[in-house]
């Protein structure tokens, strides 16, 4: 089974040595490196010389500011430079990109929400509408924008992977922050949404794929009690989505807090045959990490 979505994933290759969200699109970072990361986790003889074209598709398309856009359209970093640093920390050749990227890294923040949104709000009395803490400052998809926990999760996973090469003052106080952002946004009963756990006196339902995002990046904080009631209702949510992304970023999520993944992985497989994961790219790379079991770019 390895086999197969390894040559599935090697197929969407572009001539250019990115990857596409699907056969055909346009190469991207997110996809370019989740597909780099899967196929370097085989070990260096299996797809070496599309590893190595993948990563000079990331390499050439880094910023001179550290960052690094989405795609060749874009020009602005974004948040798949957490990506690319998670990717490129595995090559010690790239140890100076991946400081690079991660001081870029750590001067983004997330906006609050403007002096005009707050007077809406308060004319119209709902300034309940959200429960969050407005204080608290994250990372955005793109920059100047409203903080969201998926883009905050890959940031601090990124910043705690390299975080032993890091001198910047703000290293702490950022990743502190980010942590008490992700928590705050915590759904009842555990896990998480995309951005927000209530709205309108109204409570929102966690997303596996974001639950297991969340609970890498505080995967050094396990034993906390909100740790493991996320743990549970991500089990419970991969379980109902019965998706090969669901099944596959349980897999990596649970394998980080050292429990048995081999449920999971039979999930991966069965998901595989039925659907092939539809072509796409990212589901395609995070299930050949789920599967291979060798080596995880998400473990910190």
């Amino acid at each position: 089974m390895i086999d197969q979505v390894t040559n599935a994933l090697i197929a969407l290759q572009n001539p250019d040595g990115g990857w596409g969200a699907i056969q055909g699109r346009r190469s991207n970072t997110e996809s370019t490196s989740l597909a780099v990361s899967a196929l370097k986790s085989l070990g260096e003889q299996s797809g070496s010389d599309r590893v190595l074209r993948g990563t000079i598709w990331l390499t050439e398309r880094q910023n001179p500011d550290g960052g690094w856009r989405l795609n060749d359209v874009a020009t602005a970093g974004s948040w798949t430079t957490a990506l690319a640093i998670i990717t490129l920390s595995a090559f010690p050749e790239q140890q100076k990109r991946v400081l690079n990227a991660s001081r870029w890294l750590l001067v983004q923040e997330g906006s609050k929400p403007g002096i005009l949104a707050e007077l809406i709000l308060w004319a119209t009395g709902k300034s309940n509408v959200n429960r969050l803490n407005h204080d608290l400052v994250g990372w955005s998809w793109v920059p100047h924008s409203f903080s969201w926990v998926e883009p905050t999760s890959y940031a601090l996973t990124a910043l705690k992977k390299v975080r032993s090469s890091l001198t910047a003052e703000n290293l702490n106080g950022r990743i502190q922050q980010g942590e008490a952002l992700i928590y705050d946004r915590m759904c009842k009963g555990g896990g998480w949404n995309y951005g927000n756990s209530k709205v309108l006196d109204y409570a929102l339902w966690p997303y596996p794929d974001i639950t297991a995002v969340a609970l890498i990046a505080l995967q050094d904080r396990a034993g906390d009690q909100a740790n493991q009631e996320s743990l549970q209702a991500l089990q419970k949510t991969a379980d109902e989505a019965n998706s090969g992304l669901a099944a596959s970023w349980a897999a990596l999520c649970l394998s980080v807090y050292g429990q048995d993944t081999s449920n999971w992985q039979k999930r991966v497989e069965k998901r595989f045959r039925e659907t092939g994961f539809l072509g796409e790219t990212k589901t395609l790379a995070l299930a050949l990490l789920a599967l291979s079991g060798k080596s995880n770019p998400f473990r910190i």
